[in-house]
């Protein structure tokens, strides 16, 4: 896998890393907001039994009154239907809590001795032993309802415990996921900087910022098979510096320097196409590759470059001018391998430095 490939997916991964973080702090938020309302709020199963408890106490007392006062047997049977229907509501909101479960049947079985005593024994209902059990009957039934509000608290305690360990949890967990992103996200665009000055490093010249000769050959093979699949014409010019060594030993490798930095500007002055190729391929040498350029237009625009660079001074701590030579060859006929284009641009080259130096010899094909 291409190293550039591996850290675009560390860089994905990274992002994908703080994107489930954030999740996780929002579904930590989610769970502290939940916790806050349920201490504020308890459970609806819980606060029903409680009001079911309530309406229980009043139907009894009703059912106690009416027969009491002699109404008729079927109102008060009524009246019992609902304390039964009551009682059946609150056996099945009291399903899962067990304690509360056993103390409301034992509250039942005292609802249906009252409903014994005052159904089959009427005479006794004037006599306030009758009077003190209803009373007894509502106490216990007072007693109950503390002890579903005490249920109640104690349920609402213990969720909140295990929200707030849940809510810790996926806290320090978002956190330490957030901090690791954070780091793996910043950790890979560093990467990706290093490993794009390392890219630059291995494709480009130092002091030209040109591509380097290996850059060079790998484009100029790409675009000899391009060339070839497209049936187009490929231009390819070699420059070499006149008396470059000379340059270096009068006025020292700096100025050297200097006029291999003018000669590369002169470059892409002139060679200004997105799919030109320039590259310094030796010391004083360099290269030049046109796509899609006949021999009549790549000529013309190496004499326009011979010219410019005669004509440009090296710079202003400098006062000296270069002059060149240049070779080309042009694919023609069918010859479109980069390999041979180069060795009939580097014939040209030497029979141009052989007639004189600072001009061009274009190469002919066999």
């Amino acid at each position: 896998m291409q190293p550039w490939i591996k850290l675009r997916l560390g860089r994905r991964a990274a992002l994908l890393l703080l994107a489930y973080s954030l999740t996780a702090m929002v579904v930590s938020g989610w769970i502290w907001f939940t916790k806050q309302s349920l201490q504020a709020r308890p459970p609806m199963r819980v606060v029903d039994v409680s009001r079911q408890i309530e309406m229980l106490n009043r139907e009894v007392t009703l059912y106690v009154q009416a027969l009491s006062e002699h109404n008729s047997p079927t109102q008060a049977q009524l009246l019992w239907s609902r304390v039964q229907a009551r009682q059946h509501t609150i056996q099945g909101l009291l399903r899962h809590f067990v304690d509360l479960e056993s103390n409301f049947k034992v509250l039942e079985l005292q609802i249906e001795q009252l409903r014994q005593m005052v159904e089959h024994h009427p005479e006794h209902l004037p006599q306030t032993g009758l009077t003190d059990f209803v009373e007894y009957i509502q106490e216990e039934m007072d007693i109950f309802a503390s002890d579903v509000h005490r249920t109640m608290q104690l349920i609402v305690a213990d969720q909140t415990r295990q929200l707030y360990r849940y809510s810790s949890a996926v806290a320090w967990l978002s956190l330490a996921m957030f901090v690791s992103g954070f780091v793996l996200l910043t950790l890979f665009i560093l990467l990706s900087k290093q490993n794009q000055k390392l890219v630059k490093l291995a494709t480009e010249d130092g002091l030209t910022g040109l591509l380097n000769r290996r850059s060079a050959m790998l484009q100029g093979k790409l675009l000899a098979s391009m060339a070839q699949r497209n049936q187009q014409p490929l231009a390819l010019a070699l420059l070499d510096v006149d008396h470059f060594k000379q340059v270096n030993d009068v006025y020292g490798h700096p100025a050297g320097d200097a006029a291999l930095q003018m000669l590369a500007q002169v470059l892409r002055t002139y060679a200004r196409r997105d799919t030109d190729v320039l590259a310094r391929i030796g010391g004083e040498e360099f290269l030049l590759l046109m796509p899609d350029t006949t021999e009549e237009v790549a000529g013309q625009l190496c004499k326009v470059l011979l010219h410019a660079l005669s004509d440009t001074k090296v710079s202003q701590d400098y006062s000296f001018q270069l002059t060149a030579s240049m070779g080309l060859a042009v694919s023609e006929q069918g010859c479109y391998d980069f390999a041979t284009l180069y060795r009939m641009a580097d014939a040209a080259l030497y029979q141009a430095k052989a007639a004189g130096r600072n001009q061009l010899q274009i190469a002919e094909h066999d």
